[in-house]
């Protein structure tokens, strides 16, 4: 979760309700129609509520990417390296709905514009995903399934810089053929006389 700003403990309810209000409020109007009033009023809390909790917008949004990602893109707990690789792969790309697309799109632009967040973006999210692929490498590492190099940092570097660059540029899909084939590259760089 998101670091937040300290004071009163956050009621559960009034949570979810802002949660769900910049959810849909982005989904609706893109990030141009994002803002503390339209949130506010649309979760039913005023935004003294919103400030205190989250020190931006895109906090709330960050704070929603993660939830969504815990839940819909988990690390298989059986299975060959490979079709844990492929199934989490697959799971990636398709919760990358262009809702969920337009998220991390709004979230990388602010990254970039705000240092404080970029690094929040950066301890939360990304550490997350990254340490989820990396799991996956380090387990088929201690099965004897890959050799220890090359290591599981540079693997997720590969994997989400690809992933990362379809995302920001559309030149191409983000889809299940895409993480098949990213799958089979990664694999082919990890294993003895793959690269």
């Amino acid at each position: 979760m998101a670091k937040t700003k300290t004071g009163r403990p956050r009621c559960e309810k009034a949570r979810e309700a802002v949660l769900g209000a910049a959810d849909e409020l982005l989904r609706e109007n893109g990030p141009g129609g994002l803002t503390v009033e339209g949130v506010a009023a649309r979760a039913g809390v005023g935004k003294p509520t919103i400030y205190r909790w989250w020190p931006t917008l895109a906090d709330i949004v960050l704070e929603v990417l993660l939830n969504r990602a815990e839940a819909e893109i988990p690390v298989p707990a059986q299975g060959s390296l490979e079709a844990i690789l492929r199934q989490f792969l697959r799971r990636s790309v398709d919760s990358l709905s262009d809702d969920t697309a337009d998220h991390l799109r709004f979230l990388m632009a602010q990254a970039q514009r705000d240092d404080a967040f970029r690094q929040r973006f950066r301890e939360n999210f990304v550490a997350a995903r990254r340490e989820a692929l990396q799991s996956i490498f380090r387990r088929g590492q201690e099965r004897g399934e890959l050799p220890a190099e090359p290591d599981p940092e540079f693997q997720a570097d590969l994997i989400f810089g690809a992933m990362w660059y379809r995302l920001l540029t559309g030149h191409a899909p983000l889809d299940r053929t895409f993480a098949d084939q990213l799958t089979d590259a990664a694999l082919a760089v990890a294993t003895p006389g793959g690269a």
